[in-house]
């Protein structure tokens, strides 16, 4: 059996009671951060509650799950996300994976980004329009369908929320996050007035969790600090989304 455990966006004590039954039912526990950077404290306390070493996976082995599999057909595999265990993931292609393979699997939710950011912000979830992702740029890479979804999505009157680029393919590596900072620079390049207001947080649903809301040209040169950083452009405000923002 493969049970997907989503985290939530704190430590330890994010985890749901159905998550914590579920890693002491565990033979394998494994996990990734390709999507998310995992709290020590949590895998610290993982591996003392379950008396098991979590195995740290790349992006394509959880794509490519083969070893995954195997071991779900005849064990309890449990697999480790950061925030909830499929939303802003790729990890339904491991639920089909079980369902070719005639292996039965379980789904444990949790909270997530793509909803936590824009409560601490004090906006409203139906204000917002199409997720956008900023990516880290290769080269000459840069993609333009991120900066389209945003002025399609003011345009319409609707909020943004970008989510930032993370480079952790490999566990061996250190993971590359891309900061709010760098993703205003990036707005700005890509023809966006730099005089518009934006939000961002960092660290949503931790102790240290930073909120900010400012002009974009403010924003690429402040430090949020240790990442994940988060941004929202906003489009029209409601009166008590322009105040809660205001207030920061």
């Amino acid at each position: 059996m493969l049970t997907i455990i989503g985290l939530g966006l704190g430590g330890p004590n994010s985890i749901t009671m159905d998550g914590v039954i579920a890693l002491s039912l565990s033979d394998h526990i494994f996990y990734e951060t390709y999507t998310s950077p995992m709290h020590s404290e949590t895998l610290e306390w993982i591996k003392l509650k379950s008396r098991m070493d979590p195995i740290h996976l790349s992006r394509s082995q959880v794509e490519e799950p083969k070893e995954i599999i195997v071991l779900a057909r005849e064990k309890n595999v449990s697999l480790l996300v950061v925030g909830d265990s499929l939303s802003a993931t790729t990890h339904v292609s491991l639920l089909l994976e079980c369902k070719k393979n005639n292996i039965e699997y379980q789904i444990i939710h949790n909270a997530s980004v793509l909803t936590a950011v824009a409560g601490v912000l004090g906006l409203q979830h139906y204000n917002f329009g199409p997720v956008a992702t900023l990516v880290l740029p290769e080269g000459d890479y840069k993609p333009t369908s991120p900066i389209d979804k945003i002025k399609t999505n003011m345009k319409n009157g609707n909020h943004t929320l970008v989510l930032l680029d993370i480079k952790a393919d490999n566990p061996g590596n250190n993971p590359i996050y891309m900061k709010a900072s760098q993703a205003a620079e990036q707005i700005i390049e890509a023809g966006l007035s730099s005089e518009i207001k934006v939000a961002a947080a960092a660290r949503v649903g931790r102790e240290d969790q930073k909120l900010w809301y400012g002009k974009l040209k403010v924003l690429a040169k402040t430090d949020l600090g240790k990442e994940p950083h988060s941004l929202v452009v906003p489009s029209r405000l409601h009166f008590t989304e322009k105040d809660f923002l205001e207030s920061l």
